[in-house]
């Protein structure tokens, strides 16, 4: 059965402050003493690489996953609990990998765009997307689908 959608964003942004990080600690390090708080930052920049690089938004058969990296931290959204979806601007200050904004929960990598999903409770949750319209029109389409 094919997909309704999948699409991964890179987060260059997540990525560039990491390595800059890594690197700037690197540089300060004796390579015959590391301390191990040093050590621990290290480990926690590195595992921070690797689970917020990058975040992939999957539609099938009415239910929509995000998740980042490899697919360690994920969420899973059935379509039928949702009432509507909308494109709406971010704000940079509203931030990047898992976020809780005014609006609701955020998952986002990157960009100025998101997908906001209303539940019929009224509860929110937002999707960075570099595709925001794409997805929002595939989720709209599940949700209209789940309803008949």
């Amino acid at each position: 059965m094919n997909i309704a959608y999948e699409n991964s964003q890179t987060g260059y942004i997540i990525i560039a402050v990491i390595v800059i990080a890594l690197l700037v600690i690197l540089s300060t390090l004796s390579l015959e003493q590391i301390a191990l708080h040093q050590y621990l930052i290290i480990v926690t920049l590195v595992i921070g690489l690797v689970l917020f690089y990058k975040l992939t938004v999957r539609v099938d058969r009415g239910i929509i996953t995000c998740s980042f990296g490899q697919g360690m931290i994920s969420k899973r959204i059935l379509a039928k609990e949702l009432s509507s979806c909308q494109v709406v601007k971010t704000h940079w200050y509203e931030g990047q990998g898992i976020r809780l904004t005014s609006r609701g929960w955020m998952y986002n990598v990157g960009g100025t765009k998101a997908v906001e999903l209303t539940y019929k409770s009224g509860k929110k949750f937002l999707i960075g997307s570099n595709e925001a319209e794409t997805l929002c029109e595939v989720i709209t389409e599940e949700i209209q689908r789940q309803r008949s």
